[in-house]
């Protein structure tokens, strides 16, 4: 007689919150919740009034922000997952790039609502201004990514060519923090934070793929370069915006009276990666030493002490 248990059946496992069995995981449905949390609470602000006399101006504005901030997340997957070994935060990267996706068309659209659906008009507005032309070349390319966003694609394109694929992430992120700084009015912080994370994580895979091997210090050393990096294209973009002087521009990055200026933050999530790896090493080389030392025991051999194991 058979007694094995039969297999439990899930939910749809085709939902973002439910693993392939359909089982669901409250890991991913913390983190789907998050992704449509932004989504919800701007149409509740719209329903419940709150927004401007031109709401669509105001949502507008706030899908790009946030269409822009689950791509950096996307990005950070990778170096979080490197860094702690924490693999299962993997799961979640296909959601949060679709996410961005979906901010993305949501912009898109509220700008085609923006400017009344005049189609011609559009595309004359796409063709001159190239603030437009750059964002819509960063739409086009996460379209890609995300209907390749899928294990058939994966199937049908072979591993290689797919992560090949996947690499245009990063020129999709270039190509929309050129549109957003395009965009700003003389307020850039957020536009430099951004800037200034992309900038770790694509230093993060630029590390991976040249040394292939690498450790702590490297870690230190690009938290340090991409936060002096974040506070040049911040100083860049004021003196060139409003003919600050530089100098007075960097005093400015000392000054904690106020605010705490990007290239800190950056650099801050660059050390925070390097200490998760040392963390992360310790904890590996103490985990490998116990388990030696467990086997030499049961074995009778010697322990790391040097001392004989007494037979049992």
């Amino acid at each position: 007689m058979n007694t094995r248990a039969a297999p439990t059946i899930g939910i749809m496992p085709w939902l973002p919150f439910t693993d392939r069995a359909g089982r669901v995981s409250l890991f991913k449905l913390l983190v789907f919740t998050a992704c449509c949390a932004p989504a919800v609470w701007m149409a509740y602000r719209w329903g419940a009034g709150l927004l401007s006399p031109k709401p669509v101006t105001d949502i507008l504005r706030e899908t790009g922000d946030w269409a822009l901030r689950f791509l950096v997340v996307t990005l950070a997957v990778s170096p979080l997952r490197h860094a702690t070994r924490w693999n299962r935060i993997y799961v979640v990267r296909r959601m949060l790039g679709l996410t961005a996706l979906s901010y993305t068309l949501a912009h898109l659209g509220f700008w085609f609502g923006h400017e009344g659906f005049r189609w011609m008009h559009l595309l004359y507005e796409v063709f001159f201004r190239t603030y437009l032309l750059i964002g819509v070349v960063a739409t086009a390319i996460m379209v890609v990514l995300g209907v390749t966003s899928n294990d058939a694609s994966i199937r049908r394109l072979g591993a290689a060519r797919w992560n090949g694929l996947q690499w245009w992430i990063y020129p999709a992120a270039l190509a929309s923090l050129v549109h957003y700084f395009m965009l700003i009015r003389l307020e850039a912080t957020q536009a430099a934070l951004m800037a200034g994370f992309c900038t770790l994580f694509a230093g993060f895979r630029f590390l991976r793929k040249m040394k292939g091997e690498f450790g702590a210090l490297h870690l230190f050393a690009l938290a340090v370069l991409a936060g002096f990096a974040t506070a040049g294209i911040e100083i860049g973009y004021y003196a060139f915006a409003t003919g600050a002087q530089a100098s007075r521009l960097i005093d400015a990055h000392w000054d904690f009276t106020y605010q705490v200026r990007p290239a800190w933050w950056v650099l801050a999530a660059g050390l925070a990666l390097a200490f998760a790896w040392i963390v992360r090493d310790a904890f590996s080389k103490y985990g490998a030493r116990s388990h030696h030392q467990r086997v030499m025991v049961r074995e009778g051999g010697p322990t790391t002490t040097g001392k004989q194991a007494d037979p049992a």
